[in-house]
């Protein structure tokens, strides 16, 4: 009896063992031919411009993203391939200029025009004797005067704050994005 149940649990064992390495092997791809090429799909060409409402469809973006994938390769390290990731995405969207993408101006140029009319803006208000709101206006109207692209900004986000939504929730960035489209 000893015997007979034990050669009953060594053979579903084996069973087991065997069920499961066919499992694995495969779930594992075959390997490809040494002299064939590996099949590619052809790749889309991206689109020249964005679509309704100035902003890119998922679709276009995943197959602007897959062609700079293929573009770039895999022989780069982790930090390489982000940055030629940027650079072909950038190239992808038509130059990547402006605020968002394409509306006069790089983001840093962006960046360090804004640093230098605060800069400016400081300056001129620094020996002026006033309070932290009163500096905080005066700030907001020399920047106006500076950049008055800001105005439309500045002013959405004004009226956020009186409806005291906080920034960052996605209930700020609705308003925004909402107020910002809004003529």
């Amino acid at each position: 009896m000893k015997l007979k149940s034990l050669l009953k649990s060594a053979s579903l064992g084996a069973g087991a063992i065997i069920l499961l390495a066919g499992i694995a092997l495969a779930q594992t791809a075959p390997a490809p031919a040494p002299n064939a090429p590996a099949p590619q799909a052809a790749p889309k060409e991206a689109p020249a411009n964005p679509g309704a409402g100035g902003r890119w469809s998922r679709e276009d973006r995943r197959a602007m993203r897959q062609e700079c994938r293929d573009k770039i390769g895999g022989d780069l390290t982790r930090v390489q391939r982000r940055e030629k990731m940027r650079e072909c995405m950038r190239e992808a969207r038509g130059g990547g200029q402006g605020q968002g993408y394409g509306q006069g101006m790089m983001r840093g140029a962006q960046r360090e025009k804004m640093q230098a009319a605060r800069k400016e803006c400081f300056d001129k208000l620094k020996d002026q004797r006033f309070t932290v709101d009163e500096r905080r206006g005066e700030m907001q109207k020399c920047m106006l005067e500076k950049m008055p692209e800001l105005a439309k900004p500045m002013t959405c986000r004004q009226e956020a704050e009186n409806k005291k939504l906080e920034r960052g929730t996605p209930a700020f960035r609705q308003f925004m994005r909402q107020c910002m489209t809004a003529q």
